[in-house]
């Protein structure tokens, strides 16, 4: 309706502004303006134009008036009109650069490229000595395309002006549209001579060609000559940036290794650079600036930041997920692996407590040593008495508190005391100060306890508190969680509770324990709809306890009977190729299974990483 409106009063004002409407006494200048920038909203060109004529015939000074008919008669394309008032208003005032460049662009693009040029010379000769001529006649050749013709006019106007450093700016704009991403970055590193605290400004203006690899290869070519001809901490700092952004870390390690010395930074900026690359998961190339760091060393007051975080680095080390030589199935790594792995984190952390006690590296370190010694060895125990000495040392530090007692909780499950995790987990989900992932990862883990518990229906309202957010990290394990509970309460009540035991007590890692309960739910419950998700716990838990052969038979069974309705399947095929390449050691038998993954389920989410094993199994690159 409103629209309407407006189209109807945009239409009577046409109206009345049409000749044979216009009242016989004189219209004042301003009412024929508005009628004339109606007409031209409209799309009236010819109109607009014949009023804004009037007025300017008037008053042939009014720049306003010559502007909007010189825009009106562009948009009409009459570029002999635009030019024979623009040759006037330049016969009054012979020196105005605007008026002249604005001559060259009305014949450029009238197709008189010849008089366009002459015209951006005489533009060039009103003013030869000021930077602010070349910018403005540079501006009309940018406007049509003349690229090159405008970084060439920069470089003439340096000359003029006798100051190499004019245009800087301007002219590495326009080399990275041209794509001379070279001669960009050593306009970029011009300013960055001139201006060495803009480094950021500079970063931000090269990274719309350096996320390119071509672009990124020329900065860092140019960058390279730069620092050779005259060393500057800036470059190298700039240097860095530009191999951090390719992902080549360790070239990035010696820029920041030079930048150190220059800067006099004590460390400080191998740290920096550390702390960064560690963010970004090369946690080798962490690992080796924390160790530089430390031994230039750092100032006392760094020193123990450096240790702690060389000490993660190697504990990520340890534990980073190689896609491509670690199994999804954690049942299939060698527990005697994972102790060697871990053994220099926790020899480290161990240092630290001895080098810092009773501070928050202690704590931390103990909270670490802790982690490992449940998750990687196991040790219930050994890691329940990390935790407590975390504890007594965490003073001040809730959040550190808090993951301390989400794991205790955890350990607590693992050792089957249902109560004690519980009062570790709502320590933390009653904490009015504790982080978003820990209150979810308290929740969810309160579920778990009252799954285990038998209490269905407590767990399914609190599951459902989760999955309200699908971008929380426990969002896919919650609605895992409770999707198979609201399948299978009231369908397979029996069939739930004795898989809810053999969970349990997979949990403790009492695997045979665990399979022994599953073991005749598919013959006892056959129509259970939680068949399917048996047989691939059962797989699994064979896996653990090293029974390959039954391990592969349990997905095998999934995969006949439950083919076209087990939405497990391919999750079950993929399993069967890690039994083969893990656990079996049969390179042949796993890339046939990760083949028929890709053959049956082409829409799997494991799909690429089947790909990959595929690939690094044959030895291809």
């Amino acid at each position: 309706m409103l629209t309407m409106i407006r189209s109807g009063f945009l239409a009577l004002l046409l109206v009345m502004a049409a000749p044979g409407n216009v009242h016989p006494q004189p219209q004042d200048a301003a009412t024929k303006f508005r009628h004339a920038l109606a007409f031209e909203q409209a799309g009236d060109g010819a109109r607009a134009a014949l009023l804004y004529r009037e007025l300017l015939e008037k008053e042939p000074s009014n720049i306003v008036y010559l502007d909007a008919l010189q825009r009106v008669l562009m948009q009409l394309k009459r570029y002999d009109e635009v030019v024979d008032l623009l040759q006037r208003r330049l016969a009054a005032q012979p020196r105005d650069i605007a008026t002249q460049s604005m001559l060259g662009n009305v014949y450029y693009k009238a197709d008189r490229e010849a008089d366009a040029r002459q015209a951006w010379s005489k533009a060039v000769a009103i003013d030869p000595g000021n930077p602010q001529t070349y910018r403005f006649v540079a501006s009309v050749l940018v406007e049509n395309r003349l690229l090159d013709n405008a970084a060439d006019l920069y470089r003439r106007g340096r000359e003029a002006c006798k100051n190499p450093g004019l245009f800087t700016i301007e002219l590495a704009q326009l080399l990275a549209m041209t794509m001379d991403y070279r001669g960009a970055t050593e306009e970029y590193v011009a300013w960055l001579r001139q201006n060495p605290t803009q480094l950021s400004f500079v970063q931000n203006r090269m990274g719309a060609f350096t996320w390119a690899a071509d672009g990124r290869k020329a900065a860092i070519d140019a960058v390279h000559a730069a620092v050779d001809d005259k060393e500057d901490s800036r470059l190298y700092e700039l240097l860095g940036w530009l191999y951090i952004e390719g992902k080549d870390f360790s070239s990035a390690l010696e820029a920041y290794r030079t930048l150190d010395k220059l800067s006099r930074a004590q460390g400080a900026a191998l740290y920096g650079f550390a702390d960064r690359t560690f963010k970004e998961r090369a946690f080798d190339v962490a690992a080796r600036a924390y160790q530089e760091a430390i031994a230039v060393p750092l100032t006392p007051a760094r020193l123990p930041y450096a240790h702690y975080g060389y000490a993660n680095a190697l504990k990520e080390l340890g534990a980073m997920t190689d896609t491509l030589g670690t199994p999804l199935v954690p049942a299939l790594r060698p527990p005697n692996e994972s102790r060697q792995r871990f053994a220099g984190p926790v020899a480290y952390y161990r240092k630290i407590i001895d080098d810092y006690p009773n501070s928050e590296f202690s704590a931390k370190s103990y909270y670490q040593i802790g982690t490992i010694q449940f998750e990687k060895f196991f040790d219930l125990d050994g890691a329940l008495d990390s935790f407590d000495h975390a504890g007594k040392e965490i003073a001040g530090m809730d959040i550190l508190r808090y993951d301390v007692a989400l794991k205790r909780g955890a350990l607590y499950l693992a050792k089957g005391d249902t109560g004690q995790a519980a009062a570790n987990f709502r320590a933390v989900s009653n904490a009015p100060n504790a982080l978003p992932d820990q209150l979810d990862e308290a929740t969810f883990r309160l579920a778990q306890v009252e799954y285990f518990s038998g209490k269905f229906t407590e767990a399914t309202e609190r599951l459902s508190t989760l999955t309200v957010n699908l971008k929380a990290d426990y969002a896919n394990d919650a609605l895992e969680l409770q999707a198979f509970l609201e399948e299978n309460v009231s369908s397979a009540p029996a069939a739930l509770a004795r898989c809810v035991t053999a969970d349990f007590l997979a949990q403790q890692r009492k695997y045979n324990d665990a399979i022994a309960v599953l073991q005749d739910l598919p013959g006892r419950y056959p129509g259970a709809p939680l068949i399917d998700d048996v047989l691939l716990r059962m797989s699994t838990l064979f896996a653990a306890s090293g029974r390959y052969p039954e391990a592969i038979a349990a997905c095998e069974r999934l995969l006949t009977e439950f083919k076209e309705t087990s939405t497990l399947a391919d999750r079950a095929q993929f399993q069967v190729g890690e039994v083969y390449e893990f656990g079996l050691h049969d390179a042949s038998r796993a890339i046939t299974a990760y083949e028929k993954l890709l053959a049956n389920y082409p829409k799997s989410v494991m799909g690429n990483l089947a790909r990959q094993r595929i690939r690094h199994l044959r030895g291809e690159a």
